[in-house]
């Protein structure tokens, strides 16, 4: 299915996730290509500097500069290149799993049900239908357009589970916050007022005091008089 695709038709098939793609990349992409090119960081990136440069203006930037370089296959090159150079134990297992159906990679045309389910198996396993399905992609991997759909369907349930489990996580580490900003305010009022009802009631029992002497006293008084 991408076995005569360009690099430039692979990202667009990626585009949907342009932000994760980068994310994996921003690294390399502003030491090895953005401080080499000041004329591109200018360009796509005015104002900005490339170590500054989050990784939503990264992939807006990058998708815009695809769209309109006469580069944008080169650029598209360097990218693909970036993400499989950070992935070399796909490579080894995709290899690996391969070079049973052939030395020669470029001679096959699509592999049998039992092959793509062979080396999918493993690879979803470990790296997960995400990593699996952009390798493939990016590598030409000659599976069929029902192997590449399904593979794209389970990408898509996989991230999109993760991004709810990582909604689900902030939003527990957000209570656990809340729940100790809570619990330290409480300490604090607690302490402020054990510490003022303290005071109270050591003025209490000073008042107790003088007010038995002042008592002592008018009684003296009393009896005094009385005699």
């Amino acid at each position: 299915m991408y076995k005569d695709a360009t690099n430039l038709q692979k990202i667009d098939e990626v585009r949907h996730w342009m932000p994760l793609f980068i994310e994996s990349i921003k690294k390399e992409i502003k030491n090895d290509h953005l401080k080499k090119d000041p004329y591109f960081l200018k360009n796509y990136f005015p104002g900005k500097t490339a170590a500054k440069l989050s990784t939503e203006e990264l992939a807006e930037g990058y998708l815009s500069a695809l769209r309109q370089e006469e580069k944008s296959e080169e650029i598209a090159e360097f990218l693909i290149s970036c993400w499989l150079m950070k992935h070399p134990e796909l490579y080894h297992l995709f290899e690996s799993h391969l070079t049973q159906v052939t030395q020669d990679f470029s001679s096959l045309e699509q592999l049998t049900e039992e092959q793509t389910k062979a080396l999918l198996q493993p690879a979803i396993a470990e790296f997960g239908p995400y990593e699996t399905y952009l390798f493939s992609v990016f590598n030409s991997v000659v599976f069929s357009k029902e192997t590449f759909e399904e593979l794209k369907k389970q990408a898509q349930a996989f991230l999109q589970n993760q991004a709810v489990a990582k909604q689900e996580e902030q939003e527990r580490q957000d209570l656990e916050g809340m729940q100790k900003k809570h619990a330290t305010e409480m300490a604090r009022l607690t302490d402020k007022y054990e510490k003022k009802l303290m005071g109270l009631q050591k003025k209490y029992q000073l008042d107790q005091e003088a007010l038995k002497k002042q008592l002592a006293a008018l009684q003296r008084k009393l009896q005094a008089g009385l005699s």
